[in-house]
């Protein structure tokens, strides 16, 4: 009989106290993960609907894990909601049309980052081959960024472009021509309680951030469901966790963002929450929606050659938030490795699997 996998992965070095020795255990040292199988709760996941989506329920945790596992970096612990990632992945399931809403310009170089774009343009593409229609929303300083990962990525998913004038009358238009289910912030500054947009060094952007907030009041005002992706508080959709960015995050009370999302994926950085995302979809729709690793590279180059800057440290390079290509791609490998795993539901796969990875990075 086809066993399905009873999967834990804990980004750790060593193996967790608590885990009992008699699990059959794999350790993958360039993903800094640990893998654990056991065959007798997996044989009675098999025997079960209950059981399955229990195994199902491990996985996403399993992925909540990896892409939580830095939120210490700006004090976002306690911002963290559990299962958002789930339950964001279930509503899109049923979605029709999807706004996707995505840019953060760093006022030094007056061009977007290297986080947020890539997780949009993954989004967009796991959406059309779901049969759905994704629609990227983005300002002047993000476009040609993420025109040229579309192109990249070979999708040709329509990019509206959001001015400062005229937002409100912008956002109405979008929404009456498209008539989304569902929009989709990843890593895009919201506004605070003052109505102005801030850096997470408390620096003032309002003068240049389109207001694109108003599309999601507006869009919750006529019932669609709204999702966001975050890292650091003063994104779009971080209004749900207020009280505690207030309270945790370095300069909380001055930059955390007001409108609360109905679905809110708190990650380290904002592109591994996106591409979480995607391979929940993933795994509901048993489709392999998360792109090869090394497509998701060309679709990060191309981005920094249309200008797109690290976001921390303001450079035209091919790292996000601080962190280095290596890493950035290690933390995709896990989330690849996750689903693929699932969705193979092998254990002759495992090792394959983790063979190829270590591979792939010597």
């Amino acid at each position: 009989m086809k066993s399905t996998i009873h999967l834990f992965c804990l980004p750790v070095c060593r193996r967790p106290p608590h885990i009992p020795v008699n699990k059959t255990q794999r350790y993958c040292d360039i993903l800094g993960l640990y893998y654990f199988f056991d065959p007798v709760y997996a044989d009675r996941a098999n025997r079960t609907e209950e059981g399955e989506q229990e195994v199902k329920s491990n996985v996403f945790e399993s992925m909540e894990a990896v892409i939580s596992k830095h939120l210490s970096k700006r004090q976002m612990e306690k911002a963290w909601v559990k299962g958002e990632l789930e339950k964001a992945a279930r509503s899109l399931a049923e979605a029709s049309t999807v706004l996707i809403v995505t840019g953060f310009v760093i006022r030094d170089t007056m061009t977007g980052e290297t986080d947020g774009p890539p997780g949009a343009v993954a989004l967009a593409g796991a959406l059309e081959t779901m049969g759905k229609s994704p629609v990227i929303i983005t300002d002047r300083h993000s476009a040609e960024i993420v025109m040229c990962g579309l192109r990249s990525r070979g999708i040709s998913t329509p990019v509206e472009i959001v001015s400062v004038e005229n937002t409100g009358g912008f956002c109405d238009s979008l929404l009456e021509r498209y008539r989304p289910s569902h929009l989709i912030a990843v890593e895009r500054p919201g506004r605070a309680r003052d109505g102005r947009c801030y850096s997470m060094r408390g620096e003032d952007l309002s003068d240049i951030v389109p207001d694109t907030d108003l599309l999601f009041h507006k869009a919750a005002e006529r019932g669609m469901t709204t999702i966001a992706v975050g890292d650091g508080g003063n994104e779009v959709g971080m209004g749900k966790v207020k009280a505690q960015i207030e309270c945790t995050v370095s300069l909380g009370d001055k930059i955390c963002a007001e409108f609360a999302a109905d679905y809110l994926i708190v990650a380290s950085v904002s592109n591994w929450g996106a591409y979480a995302l995607v391979a929940a979809m993933s795994l509901l729709s048993q489709k392999k929606l998360l792109g090869d690793p090394m497509k998701e590279i060309r679709v990060l180059a191309s981005m920094v050659q249309a200008g797109a800057v690290d976001g921390c440290t303001k450079k035209n390079m091919t790292t996000v938030d601080g962190f280095s290509l290596r890493e950035n791609l290690c933390t995709y490998k896990a989330i690849w490795e996750i689903v693929t795993l699932s969705l193979e539901n092998s254990t002759n796969s495992i090792d394959r699997m983790i063979s190829n990875a270590q591979t792939s990075y010597k």
